[in-house]
């Protein structure tokens, strides 16, 4: 079973910005329509979305706080149910490893939902946009792509999908993305159907880890910076399916030499690095073993690069010195320690867990007394949003203050673009920006985003005057 899906958002910040419609549509395994859901909901006190967005998705800003809409915690009890019913299934976006499947996780996690959906339960999860590229790179004309004005094929779906036959397209709206992500999965399943299969097999996190084993070439396909390449390549750490990441090396660097002239010193670990790949085992990476390879796009192992995997797999010691230098995950930015960003300081305490899920099935009342009890400072503050939200009166006079303290803080940021979040003054600005670039006319939608704004600025302000 198949679950396509994609989301609508209020801006591309996959931390700070909220989803706010959702679509998706369980398939079979011959990708004949089974099931779906579509929702939308209200937006959250503390969210401001991008003018932007709203254009796009053609979104009314009145619309975002229609009382008749679900709450956004009413929407995520509803997905991740229909979710669980679905399961065991693959779920499959376009472009959802870096944009949606984030946003996802953290929506859960904000409501209280265990966060990793599409991977467990026996849950696996294949983005078709890498797939599409690896398919165009690979194997060219098996779908027609449009060309960018700078030149090089475009992979955007709302033209990728028009362009192959797809006439019903309502681009930027979850369901429409859904449906046209739908389609040209069929196109590939028909057009090339062995490499379908392949690739649908190994979306698991095991199937990867089996084919990416130590010791055992084989061809990687990336996109980086813009442009596709494939090259091969070879596992060089040994905790097979135990670890988030395999460390991969191109086998077109000369390592054995590298290992003759460093003598274990690794005196220019930068100039290595570029040739060393951190690969997420559970996120489908495009790989294929040599004799694939071989059988389905007539690429072949060089004699030198077979040679530089032989030296490998025989220098366990060797492959131990990279990964310890080399493979290490790169030093993130620090956040500001706002709510949002803590989702990966820890997994919550079994007691917490289990409170987590009475959460979901309780009434009002009930909320706020499990989010007193959270030991995890983390679900306490989130559980408490969650009431501030539907029933604010249960809340003790402080907790409404100290909530209502920081919406105000989120809406009212002092200086533009300083903080991580948009403040009403970014999203204006963001709105002058593009008029003043003529990106666009000032016509009735564009008024309606402004006025609505202002409108939540000038409440703002009377709400902050009237602030202790």
């Amino acid at each position: 079973m198949f679950v396509f899906y994609d989301t609508e958002t209020t801006g591309t910040n996959i931390v700070f910005d909220q989803i706010i419609q959702f679509g998706a549509v369980l398939t079979d395994d011959r990708l004949r329509e089974v099931d779906r859901l579509e929702m939308r909901c209200q937006l959250l006190p503390w969210v401001i979305p991008s003018p932007m967005a709203l254009l796009v998705t053609d979104t009314e800003p009145d619309r975002l706080t229609d009382p008749g809409l679900p709450t956004f915690l009413e929407m995520m009890e509803a997905i991740c149910e229909r979710l669980r019913t679905w399961s065991p299934a693959t779920f499959i976006g376009y472009n959802s490893m870096r944009f949606d499947e984030p946003l996802l996780q953290r929506a859960f996690w904000q409501t209280l939902h265990p966060p990793y959906v599409t991977i467990t339960n026996g849950n696996s999860r294949l983005d078709l946009l890498p797939v599409i590229r690896a398919t165009a790179h690979l194997l060219p004309g098996v779908l027609a792509l449009p060309k960018r004005a700078e030149g090089g094929p475009s992979f955007k779906l709302d033209q990728v999908a028009p362009l192959n036959g797809f006439d019903s397209h309502r681009a930027h709206d979850a369901m429409g993305d859904v449906e046209a992500t739908i389609f040209l999965a069929r196109l590939l399943a028909d057009r090339v159907p062995d490499l379908w299969q392949l690739l649908i097999q190994r979306a698991s996190k095991s199937r990867t880890a089996e084919t990416l084993s130590f010791g055992r070439p084989v061809l990687v396909f990336e996109h980086v910076t813009g442009k596709s390449a494939v090259w091969f390549g070879q596992r060089i750490d040994q905790k097979g399916v135990r670890t988030s990441h395999a460390t991969v090396v191109m086998l077109g660097f000369d390592w054995r030499s590298s290992r003759d002239a460093s003598q274990g010193s690794f005196e220019d670990p930068h100039a290595m690095r570029e040739f060393v790949r951190r690969i997420a085992l559970n996120r489908a990476p495009i790989i294929f073993t040599i004799e694939e390879a071989a059988t389905k796009f007539s690429m072949a192992c060089g004699a030198e690069e077979i040679a530089q995997s032989a030296f490998l797999e025989a220098d366990e010691e060797y492959c131990a010195q990279l990964v310890h230098n080399l493979g290490a995950a790169p030093d993130y930015p620090a956040g500001t320690g706002e709510l949002e960003e803590l989702i990966f300081d820890g997994f919550p305490a079994k007691s917490d867990e289990t409170l987590m899920a009475a959460f979901q099935v309780a009434d009002w009342p009930q909320r706020v007394e499990i989010a007193r009890a959270f030991n995890d400072r983390r679900l306490h503050r989130l559980a408490l949003r969650l009431v501030y939200v539907s029933a604010p009166h249960l809340l003790l006079q402080e907790e409404r203050e100290r909530i209502r303290t920081g919406i105000a803080k989120r809406l009212d940021a002092s200086t533009v673009s300083a903080q991580p979040w948009r403040s009403i003054k970014d999203a204006l600005q963001e709105l002058e920006l593009e008029l003043d670039g003529h990106e666009l006319e000032l016509d009735e939608r564009v008024s309606k985003i402004e006025s609505w704004l202002k409108e939540r600025f000038n409440k703002l302000s009377f709400d902050l005057g009237a602030m202790p």
